[in-house]
């Protein structure tokens, strides 16, 4: 081999190393950051999504206890104020809890899901 021909193999090795090593930085770099922060997101809204069921299914079933009491005592209107608003606050409950289980990856039971939407839609409608 002569001197040219060793020099541009010396020249490409190097090139390639220095390549080789760039791309090595650039992995090392892109798997040394946290994935911490992306997983609190994900936890975050799950439990976000599921507290906002639980507090909103509460508060549809206290006002249908209410309307239902309402509706003992003779007040039709209060009752249908009172089972519109029960109403509102079990789709916004049943939507939230779809956001959970959708978070969470499942698929399942979205039909009774919908079903359950709709059965509070009706509630709300009935008045």
């Amino acid at each position: 081999m002569d001197f040219i021909e060793r020099f541009l193999l010396q020249s490409l090795g190097e090139s390639f190393f220095k390549i080789g090593f760039c791309f090595l930085l650039i992995f090392l770099a892109a798997f040394s950051f946290d994935s911490q922060p992306i997983f609190a997101d994900f936890q975050k809204d799950f439990a976000g999504y599921m507290n906002d069921w639980n507090r909103k299914r509460d508060l549809a079933s206290r006002y249908l206890l209410d309307a239902e009491r309402a509706l003992k005592d003779g007040d039709d209107l209060l009752a249908c104020a009172i089972q519109q608003k029960a109403s509102k606050y079990g789709i916004e409950a049943t939507e939230s809890l779809i956001k959970a289980i959708k978070i969470n990856g499942s698929t399942d039971d979205f039909d009774n899901l919908e079903a359950g939407l709709n059965k509070w839609r009706e509630i709300g409608a009935s008045c």
